[in-house]
Parts: C-alpha cells; sequence; structure tokens
C-alpha cells in the first residue's frame, strides 16, 4: 500500500510529440514485470507521465513527458538535477602521433589529421547506460599463418577474451558473428597489435549487433595504458586480449567549470575551462620547442590542490575518464532512471532493460 501512496504522492522527464500522434489506448497505469525490481508508470492522454521504483532498498520518483515516435516511447523527466561538483579524473592512457595513425587509410585518419598540430585532450564520461542482454557471439581470430582460432563470447557482462601471442604467428584480422545465418563482420589489425578494444551496440530496430572498428596498441603501449593494472600487465605480456564495452554511454551529469592545465617541458603552462560536460575533447597547439609534460585538473572554485597527471614525451591523444565521485544520499535516490528513459512498445509489453535484464511495464 505504501509502495502504491509514494507513487500517487511523489514521482522525474521533456516533449516532443501531440497526444494526438499517439495510439489513444497508449495512456494508462503500468506495472513492471522484473525480478526484484518494484516500479509503475501512469502515462497520462495529456503526454504527461508519473513514475515511481523501488529497489533493494532505495527508491525514486519522476514526473515528466513522455512522446512516441515509432515504436519507441521516450521519458523525460522534468527535475532539475544540480550540477555535479565532486569529480574523480584519471588519465586512463595516452597515444602518440604514430599510435594514432590509422594504417587503413592513406592519410592516417582524422585523428592522426588532427593531432599533426594540436595535443588533444578527450574527456570520456566513466559510465555507460545497463549493458543489455546479448545472444552468442562467435569471435574469430586470424592469422598470418596456421588456423584460425575461434572463441564464443556469451555474457556481455564479461568483456575480455585473451589467447596466446607467438613471436611467428601474428594477428592479421578479427571477426565477429552472432548466428550461423548472419555475416561476419571481419576487421583488419596491425601485426605489431597486442591489445584491442572494440565497441558495440545493438540496433533497436532488429536486435542486430554492430561493431566499430577497434582501437589498437602495440605491446610497449599496452604495458604503459596498464601500468596500474598488475594482472592485466601480467597477461599482456604472453597474451593477445580483446576487450569488448558497451558504447552506450550514459547521459553525463552537468558539472560545475573544470580548469584544466597542460604544462610544458619549459617550464610554461596553458590553462584552458571546461564547462560543458557533453564537450568531448579540448585543444591546445602544439609549439615549436615546447614538449607536454603533465596534464592538471581542478575545479576551477575549489580550494583543493590541481590534480597533476605525468605524460609521456611522445604523447599527442590524452584519455580522460572522470565520473561524479559517490554520495551516499543521492546513491538511493533512483529518480535519475527516468530521466531519459527509452521503452520499447512491442504489444502489451513496454519494453525496458534497467540493467536486470530484459522485463515488461504491462497495464
Amino acid at each position: 500500500m505504501w509502495v502504491r501512496s509514494l507513487f500517487l504522492m511523489m514521482l522525474a522527464m521533456t516533449s516532443g510529440v501531440n497526444a494526438a500522434t499517439a495510439p489513444a489506448d497508449i495512456a494508462g497505469h503500468y506495472y513492471l514485470q522484473a525480478r526484484e525490481i518494484g516500479s509503475q508508470l501512469l502515462l497520462e492522454p495529456d503526454n504527461s507521465f508519473k513514475a515511481m521504483i523501488v529497489y533493494a532498498g532505495a527508491q525514486g520518483s519522476a514526473e515528466g513527458r513522455w512522446t512516441l515516435v515509432g515504436n519507441t516511447l521516450t521519458l523525460t523527466s522534468d527535475a532539475v538535477v544540480p550540477p555535479a561538483e565532486n569529480l574523480l579524473f584519471d588519465l586512463s592512457r595516452t597515444r602518440s602521433l604514430v599510435g594514432l595513425k590509422d594504417a587503413q587509410r592513406p592519410d592516417g585518419g582524422e585523428r592522426f589529421l588532427q593531432a599533426q598540430n594540436s595535443y588533444i585532450l578527450n574527456l570520456r564520461y566513466a559510465r555507460s547506460t545497463p549493458v543489455p542482454s546479448i545472444a552468442p557471439v562467435m569471435v574469430s581470430f586470424e592469422f598470418n599463418q596456421g588456423p584460425t582460432v575461434q572463441l564464443l563470447w556469451n555474457n556481455a557482462q564479461g568483456r575480455q577474451l585473451y589467447l596466446p601471442y607467438g613471436d611467428q604467428r601474428t594477428l592479421t584480422r578479427i571477426g565477429f558473428q552472432t548466428g550461423a545465418d548472419q555475416t561476419m563482420q571481419w576487421f583488419s589489425i596491425d601485426p605489431t597489435t597486442r591489445t584491442l578494444s572494440l565497441n558495440w551496440e545493438v540496433e533497436r530496430a532488429t536486435g542486430h549487433m554492430t561493431y566499430e572498428k577497434p582501437d589498437e596498441l602495440t605491446l610497449a603501449q599496452s604495458q604503459r595504458f596498464f601500468r596500474n593494472a598488475s594482472n592485466d600487465l601480467a597477461l599482456i605480456d604472453q597474451n593477445y586480449m580483446l576487450t569488448m564495452n558497451y558504447g552506450v554511454l550514459a547521459e553525463p551529469p552537468a558539472i560545475k567549470p573544470v580548469d584544466i592545465f597542460w604544462s610544458f617541458d619549459d617550464g610554461s603552462s596553458v590553462t584552458q575551462r571546461w564547462t560543458d560536460s557533453r564537450q568531448a575533447q579540448l585543444l591546445t597547439p602544439i609549439l615549436a620547442g615546447k614538449t607536454l609534460k603533465k596534464l592538471g585538473v581542478k575545479l576551477s572554485d575549489s580550494e583543493e590542490s590541481v590534480q597533476w597527471f605525468e605524460v609521456a614525451a611522445d604523447s599527442r591523444a590524452l584519455d580522460l575518464m572522470w565520473d561524479e565521485r559517490l554520495n551516499a544520499s543521492r546513491a538511493r535516490d533512483l529518480s535519475g532512471i527516468f530521466k531519459t528513459l527509452e521503452l520499447e512498445v512491442t504489444g502489451d509489453c513496454l519494453a525496458v532493460d534497467l540493467g536486470n535484464g530484459l522485463a515488461c511495464y504491462r497495464k
């Protein structure tokens, strides 16, 4: 009873389509059918909604607008979330000009061209949206000699595959196939590559998995990248490593301004201000006689010291991962689930994955 009262009293999303464009019977009171999660959703005919959710002692509620385009129902919260002001940063990897060059493209590729005249800082929000369940994927590794090796990847959460490395037998391409009726998708691999990182997604309309060309690192680059991960560092000495990342990032929260400090080996520095969490890249020109030595970050209005990261001398592109520092009170508020939530209308089911597998809201 208290859940229903909470639903009626509390309840977070913006609009787009007029109610007249939606099926007349889409409005109604829905209940989530999912393990361990209690949730209700009320869709009003005027395109407003109310929602609540309870899970593991935490709860949340939301109000906002709903829109329907094709079979996709989108909830958009009206709630105003304060900007994040306590952030965590980690310089996850750096890449040289040579490492940025795409061997498959005559001009070296966009990132290589961009780094000819600029240092690049890629600002990457560390969180992803809930990873959907996947059908088993056959991953094929083809070498310059000997038989092809095939490994089955059947758990979206277990995202790393290893296979032995040999000096005389180098990896030349890698392929992905979901089901015997699907075409194998191949990617050519540079012979010096030791670790690969690949982003994947699922097409909502077809359910088919799609893949981006893998990022590749040599052994030396891999050792630098995994310098603080002792288990991975030990494995890459004798193995190839493939990491599969779900490529749909979570919506980043708004942030308070952050100062970025580029410090050079001649003692000079350049300061830039990062104010928009959606901005994924900052550039600073390469100047003759100067080499980037350190990168620093600090909230603009904070009294805390600058957090510095050492940068390898040949670095041109830097990946800075960032996240909001855990706030215990906010961690128990699940309202953010409804900030921008997409559900697929299939018959009497509003299908959604809240991180616990595909489930249905039903009237």
